[in-house]
């Protein structure tokens, strides 16, 4: 199976950036549940489709990435699995390095 680099934020503040398996298991297993885009030019975020319903705790860092660098008047809950934008096939690609820097880097 092929590996995707990433950047997942969860609701605790913790940011990991590393490869994954680039499969739809592998992706609902890290925001627990059905994935739900939100889409930017510089990223796609996954988050977990039902996350309001399930109540999981709110994600502060996601939610201003979200809203500063991708544009998206969102809140989000939960765990965030964040890729580079789809390319012109719609297929996923790693996460570019000045969004790894965002949340590497402080802000």
């Amino acid at each position: 199976m092929a590996t995707i680099n990433v950047v997942i934020v969860d609701p605790d503040g913790t940011v990991q950036h590393t490869d994954i398996d680039s499969s739809l298991d592998s992706f609902q297993a890290v925001v627990g549940g059905y994935i739900e885009g939100v889409f930017g030019s510089v990223a796609v975020m996954y988050v977990n489709e039902e996350g309001l319903l399930l109540r999981l705790p709110p994600n502060p860092l996601a939610t201003l990435f979200a809203q500063r660098i991708l544009g998206r008047d969102v809140i989000l809950v939960g765990p965030a699995l964040i890729m580079g934008p789809g390319d012109s096939e719609g297929n996923e690609t790693p996460v570019r390095q000045t969004v790894v820097d965002y949340f590497t880097k402080e802000n």
